[in-house]
């Protein structure tokens, strides 16, 4: 009975681990877990992501920000928390929610926004001219452009699911 319930526990505690490992892998494309995880993050994080904003008040800090190493992005993350006296709320969230960083929660949703835009960006010239299309896709962010055909097939497998979670998000629920 004794060793039933040690072999028991250790595989309870090698499957917490692998689980709790499982979720802080990197976000390399877009998934359900990982979207999941950012729908669970968005209220808690608000108030530091309001800090942050404050951050990068331009399109060309934007831009600059963006363009850094995500360690780099991190790193200027983590600066501006210290300075606001948010680095301990950040750390309790983003362990909560099993992020490594704020910034890979960040990265998470530029993913997954510039994904939903292009999904409607494409989605909208099938319906044009090629000219118009052409006129359009001119206009629209390289960003939104650049975005990997896996990531808009997400997006379109999972529309409905998104379009509530934002709808329930708008409406405070």
């Amino acid at each position: 009975m004794r060793k039933m319930f040690f072999w028991l526990g250790s595989f309870f505690l090698v499957f917490t681990g692998v689980v709790a490992n499982a979720q802080l892998l990197p976000n390399a494309t877009l998934n359900t877990q990982s979207v999941q995880r950012w729908m669970q993050t968005n209220r808690d994080i608000a108030p530091i992501m309001q800090a942050i904003d404050t951050m990068n008040n331009t399109d060309a800090k934007i831009k600059a920000f963006d363009a850094l190493p995500a360690v780099e992005q991190d790193k200027k993350i983590d600066e501006l928390l210290k300075s606001k006296n948010l680095q301990e709320m950040a750390k309790n969230i983003t362990r909560q929610h099993g992020w490594k960083s704020v910034g890979e929660y960040m990265r998470l949703s530029t993913r997954l926004g510039n994904a939903i835009a292009a999904y409607f960006l494409f989605g909208d010239t099938e319906k044009m001219t090629e000219e118009q299309a052409k006129q359009l896709k001119g206009k629209a962010d390289p960003a939104v452009l650049a975005v990997p055909r896996s990531d808009i097939e997400f997006v379109r497998r999972n529309e409905k699911n998104l379009q509530h979670y934002i709808q329930a998000y708008g409406a405070g629920r």
